[in-house]
């Protein structure tokens, strides 16, 4: 059994009360927000993982063909990312840097596939700023021509950097948002999860009719906080 001062003492006040509204019946409702909650994340995040793994991978292997590895110098892994002189923005080489620290630190053979799978969905959604769209000296011209190669099923009029960065940038939000167990119950994740589909329909047309078909989502929409009444009576009891 559980009081509303021990959630409150373990989950930090704050916390909680981002779960309570004025119209609450008593502090049973806000615990089951809170349980809502995270089933929300829960059923997101199948969507989200495999955007951010598609993403990833397709950004990663066609700035590869994009860039020609054999006039590159490295530092400490054969491959782009880790070009000396970067090929990077500031922001994007201090990422890689922490990363090969991250690998470094759980001494792991330093690979490009360890380095890949190391940076963050921010990341590669910043791959997909201005700059590297309007190149820099001693820097790959990613953009335009990404555009068609990385997501041939996005309709050609729309088929552009800035198009595809602002669809990624609120979407790597609310990754980071479940992730950590942030509060998502009051956001349009009806609206963030036909965003998440369209984006990877985008690269995989398949791959998002499949998940789309396989969502746990609407469910756990449906079940609404009072669908967790029962449950979050049950912890408080």
């Amino acid at each position: 059994m559980l009081s509303i001062g021990s959630l409150r003492s373990a989950l930090s006040a704050e916390r909680l009360n981002a779960y309570a509204l004025p119209g609450d019946a008593d502090d049973v409702d806000s615990v089951a927000r809170y349980l809502w909650n995270l089933a929300l994340c829960s059923a997101l995040q199948p969507a989200l993982h495999t955007l951010e793994i598609t993403v990833r991978n397709r950004l990663f292997w066609i700035f590869k063909r994009i860039v020609d590895e054999t006039r590159l110098s490295f530092d400490k892994v054969p491959c782009w990312l880790d070009a000396r002189p970067s090929l990077l923005a500031d922001h994007e080489r201090l990422a890689v840097e922490k990363a090969r620290k991250t690998i470094a630190r759980r001494s792991r053979p330093m690979t490009e596939g360890r380095l890949v799978s190391a940076l963050g969905f921010g990341f590669w959604a910043s791959l997909c700023r201005t700059p590297y769209e309007q190149g820099r000296a001693g820097g790959p011209r990613l953009w335009p021509g990404l555009a068609t190669r990385g997501f041939p099923h996005l309709p050609e009029a729309r088929r552009t950097r800035s198009r595809i960065f602002h669809a990624l940038d609120p979407l790597c939000d609310l990754r980071n948002r479940v992730s950590h167990h942030e509060a998502v119950w009051d956001r349009n994740l009806n609206r963030s999860h036909r965003g998440i589909l369209e984006t990877i329909a985008w690269i995989n047309p398949d791959l998002a009719t499949t998940l789309r078909e396989h969502s746990p989502l609407p469910a756990v929409l449906d079940k609404g906080v009072a669908g967790f009444r029962a449950q979050a009576e049950a912890i408080m009891a």
